[in-house]
């Protein structure tokens, strides 16, 4: 079979066009770092970095969640110790109400313990991000409400109880919260140390059941605060899991999409050095007009 001039300059073009295509390809890839633009360009890999992708988005999330999560958890943790902390202060109280002391002190003491009531309601009202942390699911409203008269203290009617719980993994959730109810025993705590302030307000001194339930209710407050740090704990675990998770998919990911500079850059240089010998060839065996149409 005879084989044309004309063949021949087919056959080159369209050999020196493909080389050229494979040239721009490489060095799109090295421009954007990218291997995979276009789903044309690998369609399996472009279908697992589709999946990839969605996965990554989904991690971010409960990355997220977690995070935002330590956060209120640490502010709770915060809030029960400082709780605790006043516990103390009332338990230091009346060990010198105990002592000993005139009844003219005992005045004193008792206005110390009603200083510590508003501390004690403050810290069972604390807020994050607007929401109130001891208000089990009822976030908006103060869990719990001191009267004008200082006589006695409420919780919020609609409630102080129930848990929220944050997406932490594909059907996994954990509990962020603790509510008024556990936390404080609702209002147990708070009407112990109104009743021992009134009974110094009214020449008494505290009695050693007085003395035990503020000793009781200080253990109880940090034992709540242990609690707390077991969920900080949980979240933390969750947390590492999901950055090692996000690392893996990563990984995954760049293996498809991302473009191997060494070995994109070694088929570069190949594909320009056929290209140059392809040229060169073919100024040789094609006449000298088609070279000239080409330069």
């Amino acid at each position: 079979m005879r084989v044309t001039d004309k063949t021949l300059t087919s056959n080159f073009l369209l050999s020196v066009n493909t080389s050229r295509e494979r040239i721009g390809k490489l060095q799109a890839q090295l421009a954007s770092g990218k291997r995979v633009a276009n789903p044309s360009d690998d369609p399996q890999a472009a279908s697992r970095i589709l999946r990839l992708k969605a996965a990554i988005a989904k991690n971010e999330q409960f990355q997220k969640n977690v995070g935002d999560g330590e956060a209120m958890m640490q502010q709770t943790e915060h809030a029960l110790d400082s709780f605790a902390d006043i516990m103390v202060q009332a338990k230091e109280i009346l060990t010198k109400a105990r002592s000993g002391s005139r009844t003219i002190d005992l005045g004193t003491f008792a206005d110390q313990i009603d200083q510590l009531l508003s501390s004690a309601v403050e810290a069972a009202n604390t807020q994050f991000n607007g929401k109130y942390l001891f208000g089990g699911t009822q976030t908006t409203s103060p869990p719990f409400i001191l009267a004008p008269d200082r006589s006695t203290v409420t919780i919020n009617p609609n409630g102080i109880t129930g848990s929220i719980r944050i997406p932490v993994s594909d059907g996994t959730t954990q509990v962020i919260n603790i509510d008024g109810q556990e936390a404080f025993l609702g209002t147990q705590i708070f009407q112990a140390l109104i009743d021992v302030r009134d009974s110094m307000r009214a020449g008494n001194v505290p009695t050693a059941a007085q003395f035990d339930a503020i000793n009781s209710h200080l253990n109880y407050v940090s034992q709540v605060g242990g609690k707390a740090g077991l969920i900080l704990n949980s979240l933390d675990l969750n947390d590492r899991f999901l950055s090692e998770r996000a690392n893996q998919l990563a990984a995954l990911l760049s293996a498809d999409e991302d473009t191997d500079v060494a070995q994109a850059t070694l088929q570069l240089q190949q594909e320009q050095l056929t290209l140059e010998a392809a040229l060169h060839t073919g100024a040789q065996l094609l006449p000298k007009t088609l070279m000239d149409f080409l330069g």
